[in-house]
């Protein structure tokens, strides 16, 4: 055979290698759309306003990156964090301490750096123009989270956190929207741009094996033995997510990186399919033998490996067998030592409240990752959302821990903030599709509601928003919300009355508890006024390994009563409205006027209540017994700055001091600025928010006892989060400012901590006088003074019958008589037997009862969860069965 007819055999048989190969791959892009979907996704951008400007914000994002790199492509590639000295492009990291220790190898080219440390710091990347193209050393740039000094730090690389992660995943994220950018323009700009990219992390990562823990710091080896926590490019598996963005370019860029090789794919005679699918089967791999298999864990595994998953071809492209169809089971069916797939992520929710036994923060974020995953699989032709009703309940379930301003209730490791909208918009996009219009409706209002509220803006979708998210069919934009909601495995309950900004009234209180990321918090409370947390739990430590961590974490940044009692089983002795039997809210309520909860746990019991006396003003009554003889009561609140003042509203002299201790707790040494009085009578405290116009003013009245001192402190920050708190107000490294009453050689259960709370804006304060009425050991009474009414208030621990004042008698667990303009106006009785003002009464068949008497335009009319006894001012007691809102004839 001559040498030509030779090379020609040869050149048709590589040719038929080559065309045999490309059959047994699929179509692509597949992940979020098909190239048949490019039109449809031109028309929404064209006639939804909220598409459009969410189209010219991602261009507007990439297109100074994109336009420079025509002229100067080595900018942008220059500023991964590689290992890109020539003789030691690593290819085997290796971990000690849960931090990069040394590498080995040198790959062919650079490859790409681990981070080099598993935990935080307290430093920010600078901005992408500043930082150091062609870093050798690692070592980074940063700015101080914590410090007012923004001048940029050089940071060691084995102390640079998490910076080399998050500079990687900010350069990965400009390739996926270039990616996207390409796929809908058809200009090759974007695609160089988003190829070089990723062709120089994708070659760099498939010359690098997983990193080696010979001591196994991180509760394995490495490498690809099953056990620990670590990922394939990451300390944790649940951070190994620079696979999502490289995914999901690839897919976008499939025919272009075909048509346009990297020269070092020529060398090695590799695909861009070859060394895509050896690099995201590692991270599936490995993704499924570390880690837990229960809790978040579990569900962020899943996230991160799902469009490595999907983006592979069929299993028959491969030798081992191992594509698309073979991975997608491993979540959609499967369960294993270090996984469970999704009936077991169904199952950990809980059926009665739909609830995540995790704190909001993490909670809040599994079912609206199960939605988005969901989405995906849908257009993959995988359905995991039919036939799981626990899903929809789950994110609806989300909204019971929402204030009025959409932020979640922050309690556990957590931050608060809004919630993550993209579980409704998920379920609306799922039910577009399958042509559910009452979910689409319901999903619709509550998308509308988050828009109205400000916390959330349509407009500023990201590209994955442009595709799935519909149209929003016709809805209201007001949510239902519930007076009361009660989880018993997160010891927490929360209670309403309105649920507008301007006026709605809302607490929370719980118990602690350790482990699912809540936390040793004692009985701790909040209250909200005009949206906000003003008595917020604190939450501003940098990561777990913060120096401030455990305050944060701890007892000391909540309100509560130490020391004693941190964390364990509460017994809810009384509450109203209640939640129903094995639900997470109620469906009856008592009394437009009054909501409380009496809660128990170890030597500690609290009352708090809310009490509203116009549709626009209303107060909180704290009443709190310790059965320890030395305690002290810590309130923290938001505000520029706190004045003590006595009963006749002089102020208190307060001394610097630096008495406090650390007795208690070792995390009182963060509690700076001391200043300390005597002071045994009624005083009241204020706290004033005077960065925002009106002013947001918050009053704390206290009753009086013996033995008492108080401190005021500056305590560490409430938030890093911009948008918890009015004005930014007391985010970090802006301190609190902390009021502690300290009682010692005085029982606290005999003696409690009486407080009332009124949050108002200037000039529009509605208390104009508080008193003690009476007091025992297992009693106490107040009277509180409004402009237009006046409640007598009374709570027990025992079962005697009280007369604090003439004309008034009480029996029960909390009792409030209240007149308007000197004249009766309601009674309530929480959790009672009597409660008579006058000769209007209100008494117990049996058992103890919840109920209201009261007039409304002239006509009585009852409430009662069990049959109870009502006399009105003329006449005699007479037997009513249970009931709400019935009118007496």
């Amino acid at each position: 055979m001559s040498f030509t007819n030779r090379t020609i055999l040869i050149i048709t048989l590589f040719l038929g290698t080559i065309f045999s190969h490309a059959q047994k791959a699929g179509e692509h892009p597949r992940l979020y759309a098909a190239q048949e979907d490019r039109a449809q996704l031109l028309q929404k951008i064209e006639n939804e306003d909220w598409a459009k400007a969410s189209w010219d914000k991602l261009l507007n994002d990439i297109d100074v990156h994109v336009n420079r790199h025509v002229t100067d492509p080595e900018w942008i590639v220059s500023r991964l964090a590689m290992y890109w000295k020539k003789g030691e492009h690593y290819t085997q990291c290796y971990i000690k301490n849960q931090n990069w220790d040394y590498g080995e190898g040198n790959a062919p080219v650079p490859t790409v750096r681990l981070p080099g440390m598993r935990t935080w710091n307290d430093y920010l990347n600078v901005p992408l123009e500043d930082r150091i193209p062609y870093n050798e050393s690692g070592d980074m740039l940063g700015i101080s989270r914590s410090s007012a000094d923004k001048t940029p730090v050089l940071i060691p690389y084995k102390k640079t956190g998490h910076m080399i992660r998050q500079n990687n995943i900010e350069i990965l994220k400009l390739a996926e929207k270039a990616a996207f950018a390409y796929y809908m323009t058809q200009d090759e700009k974007y695609a160089k741009f988003s190829s070089d990219i990723l062709y120089t992390w994708l070659i760099g990562t498939y010359y690098m094996k997983p990193p080696l823990d010979p001591e196994k710091s991180t509760n394995g080896p490495g490498g690809y033995e099953p056990g620990g926590i670590m990922g394939y490019y990451d300390y944790e598996v649940i951070h190994d997510d620079r696979q999502i963005p490289t995914a999901i370019a690839y897919d976008f860029l499939y025919d272009y990186l075909n048509a346009h090789p990297h020269q070092h794919l020529k060398t090695i005679n590799k695909k861009p399919v070859d060394i895509a699918g050896e690099v995201f089967k590692r991270f599936i791999e490995i993704g499924l033998i570390r880690g837990g298999k229960v809790g978040n864990w579990n569900v962020n595994r899943y996230k991160n490996i799902l469009n490595s998953m999907l983006v592979l071809e069929s299993n028959d492209f491969y030798e081992d067998g191992k594509g698309r169809d073979y991975y997608i089971p491993f979540y959609t069916e499967k369960s294993g030592d270090h996984y469970a797939g999704l009936p077991v992520i169904m199952d950990f929710y809980n059926k009665e409240t739909g609830l995540w036994p995790e704190s909001p923060g993490y909670a809040s974020g599994m079912i609206p990752t199960v939605l988005d995953m969901g989405v995906v699989l849908y257009k993959a032709g995988v359905n995991t959302l039919a036939g799981n009703p626990i899903i929809s309940k789950a994110a609806m379930a989300n909204l019971g821990w929402l204030d009025a301003r959409g932020n979640l209730v922050v309690f556990g490791d957590m931050r608060g903030g809004p919630s993550n909208i993209s579980a409704f918009e998920s379920l609306l996009t799922y039910a577009t599709w399958e042509g559910d219009t009452e979910t689409a409706k319901a999903m619709a209002t509550v998308i509308r509601k988050n828009i109205a509220a400000g916390q959330y803006d349509r407009s500023k979708s990201d590209w994955q928003g442009i595709v799935f998210n519909q149209l929003l069919p016709d809805s209201g934009s007001d949510l239902p919300f519930h007076k009361a909601a009660y989880s018993e495995f997160h010891r927490h309950l929360i209670m309403k009355n309105g649920n507008d900004e301007d006026n709605g009234l809302m607490f929370t209180l719980y118990g602690g508890k350790g482990k699912s990321h809540l936390t040793a918090n004692g009985l701790a409370m909040q209250f909200y006024g005009k949206g906000w947390a003003l008595a917020p739990d604190a939450s501003a430590y940098e990561s777990y390994w913060s120096e401030d961590a455990g305050y944060h974490r701890g007892i000391m940044s909540s309100n509560t009563i130490v020391p004693g009692y941190k964390e364990g089983d509460i017994t809810i002795n009384a509450m109203d409205p209640k939640t129903d039997e094995g639900a997470f809210y109620n469906s009856t309520e008592t009394s437009n006027y009054c909501s409380f909860a009496d809660v128990s746990a170890d030597e500690k019991r609290r009352l708090v209540a809310m009490i509203r006396t116009s549709e626009t003003t209303g107060y909180y009554v704290d009443i709190f017994r310790s059965d320890q003889n030395n305690n002290d009561y810590i309130h923290h609140n938001l505000g520029n700055a706190v004045t003590l003042k006595n009963a006749s509203n002089e102020s208190l002299s307060l001394k610097e001091t630096n008495d406090l201790g650390v007795k208690y707790d070792k995390f009182y040494a963060f509690f700076k600025n001391q200043r300390k009085v005597n002071h045994t009578n009624d005083f009241n405290a204020t706290w004033t928010i005077n960065t925002i116009s009106p002013a947001l003013i918050t009053d704390m009245w206290m009753m009086g006892q013996a033995n008492r001192q108080l401190f005021v402190v500056d305590a560490p920050p409430t938030t890093l989060r911009d948008d918890v708190s009015p004005g930014q107000v007391n985010k970090s490294p802006e301190t609190t400012p902390t009021l502690i009453v300290r009682q010692n050689g005085i029982n606290g259960k005999a003696h409690p901590f009486v407080s009332v709370f009124e949050a108002y804006e200037t000039g529009e304060k509605a208390i104009q006088d508080i008193s003690k009425l009476q007091t025992s050991d297992n009693f106490t009474s107040i009277a509180v003074t409004s402009k237009n009414s006046k409640q007598y208030i009374c709570n027990a621990i025992d079962t005697k019958v009280y007369e604090p004042i003439k004309d008034l008698k009480f029996q029960g667990i909390f009792g409030v008589a209240s007149e308007e303009h000197g004249n009766f106006q309601y009674l309530y009785l929480g959790k009672g037997k009597l409660l008579q003002k006058g000769n209007y009464k209100i008494e117990a068949v049996n058992e103890a009862v919840s109920a209201e008497l009261k007039i409304e335009n002239g006509s009585y009319y009852y409430s009662a969860d069990k049959p109870v006894l009502i006399q009105l001012n003329k006449g005699k007691s007479k037997e009513y069965p249970a009931g709400y809102h019935i009118k007496i004839q």
